[in-house]
């Protein structure tokens, strides 16, 4: 049985309750206690305090799990960023659930997962190797900002729906310069140019 966590919930609470959490995100990572959010606002309420005490901070290192054989960065995985000893985890699920914790993961301890035994499909914490995330580290953040993006679709009957859906996380460095960490289908994707203005807003993290 696979099971996403619903918005507000830990992993620990799943597993409190018997239940086995969504294995992409947590499972068989030591310590790992992902709080779910669907929406700016939770992010807002839930993390905002957190996320406002980067500001100021520098970027020292980001930590993924990558594969043994190769190397690649498997982005479906937690993604760690480290601003001088305050660590940021992050990961997606879904079309609008964001993966946020603190201090969490034991990168020390082994990952604890069936398909470890396979050598094409175990994984290591290791350096991501993504430019983006190099071309930032050593930077000091000067300001985070919650992502959402405008999603349209057209029924079968006709009718149109629209709705802005938590979309991930953008943070400023020194000199402007800019990292969004964004969900696309359950994928952590890195990127520093600017996100476009009409299918994108932000809201500023505030003290």
């Amino acid at each position: 049985m696979r099971l996403a966590l619903h918005p507000g919930t830990t992993a620990h609470a799943y597993a409190d309750a018997g239940l086995q959490t969504y294995d992409h995100v947590m499972f068989g990572i030591a310590g790992y206690e992902p709080e779910a959010t669907d929406s700016a606002n939770e992010v807002l309420s839930v993390h905002g305090p957190r996320l406002h005490a980067l500001v100021g901070r520098r970027l020292e290192s980001a930590t993924g799990l990558c594969f043994v054989i190769g190397g690649a960065w498997c982005s479906t995985q937690p993604l760690i960023l480290d601003f001088g000893g305050t660590r940021l985890e992050l990961a997606f699920d879904g079309f609008d659930q964001m993966y946020l914790s603190w201090d969490t993961i034991d990168v020390d301890a082994p990952i604890d997962t069936p398909d470890q035994d396979e050598p094409d499909q175990a994984l290591a914490w290791g350096d991501p190797h993504q430019a983006e995330l190099d071309g930032v580290l050593g930077a000091v953040a000067r300001q985070v900002r919650v992502l959402e993006h405008d999603f349209r679709f057209e029924r079968a009957d006709g009718q149109h729906f629209q709705a802005w859906i938590l979309a991930g996380l953008e943070l400023l460095f020194d000199d402007g310069r800019a990292l969004q960490l964004y969900n696309v289908i359950s994928e952590l994707t890195i990127a520093t140019h600017p996100a476009d203005s009409d299918t994108w807003r932000r809201q500023a993290v505030r003290g």
